[in-house]
């Protein structure tokens, strides 16, 4: 007996059957770039510096040069800076307060965050001569700004600028900046004449005055909280050239 063969089923219109689904968008991970913390930022909350400076006696006593060391604290006596000087062996014992310097600025992991360089100028209050002036950088190679003396026959005066020659402070000092039993204040303006701040070198007392201010002395700098780090690191080195120019013997 013959067996019939099956039909063959006609072809589907389709090929094969695709299941469609909703298309989902996947959301690319955002990569957040912590940025890196500033050099400066030690400076960012503070409204106020104290600082020490000691003489290294030492290097004084056995021909070294007369060096200072600094340390810069915060209100809370917390130590932010250790401020190294560097000249000549030769230029502490002639040109005194007045030598050319370099100063190293490290905090506390010992990295240099700062560096001061003041080149000698012979200064006078009655002629202007070569007037005083320090430039700084932060990080070293990269100039943030300069500290120029203003020549004035009464009151010293001093501006601060930054590295693209904008003019953002003015510090105004007393007629007689001799502290003999008083504090001795120098005024910070901005350029609108509005007070931001100032610096005070500190009396300690006849006792200090005749025996140890040649090696030791305290002073400070306030400024708003608000100033950007550069600006109170401008404000810093301003601090120190003050003492450099009047107190250091």
């Amino acid at each position: 007996m013959m067996m019939q063969a099956a039909p063959i089923p006609a072809a589907p219109s389709e090929p094969y059957a695709y299941v469609k689904e909703p298309l989902v968008e996947v959301e690319k991970p955002v990569l957040k770039v912590t940025p890196e913390p500033h050099i400066l930022q030690d400076l960012s909350t503070v409204d106020r510096l104290f600082i020490t400076k000691r003489l290294r006696v030492r290097s004084v006593l056995f021909l070294r040069g007369k060096k200072n060391r600094f340390f810069v604290r915060t209100s809370d006596q917390n130590l932010v800076y250790t401020i190294e000087e560097q000249n000549s062996w030769w230029v502490g014992y002639f040109c005194y307060g007045l030598r050319p310097l370099q100063l190293h600025v490290r905090d506390g992991s010992g990295t240099e965050v700062m560096r001061i360089n003041r080149p000698y100028a012979c200064t006078s209050r009655i002629l202007p001569c070569q007037l005083q002036r320090v430039q700084v950088f932060s990080p070293p190679g990269t100039k943030i700004g300069s500290i120029e003396q203003v020549w004035t026959a009464v009151r010293p005066e001093y501006v601060v600028s930054r590295e693209n020659g904008e003019r953002i402070f003015w510090i105004s000092g007393p007629r007689v900046t001799i502290s003999c039993f008083r504090d001795i204040q120098f005024h910070i303006y901005n350029t609108d004449g509005e007070s931001v701040g100032s610096t005070c070198k500190r009396w300690q007392g006849v006792l200090h005055a005749m025996f140890l201010a040649p090696v030791t002395d305290r002073f400070g700098v306030a400024f708003d909280r608000d100033l950007s780090v550069e600006d109170k690191a401008l404000l810093l080195a301003a601090t120190l050239l003050l003492d450099y120019m009047y107190y250091d013997v």
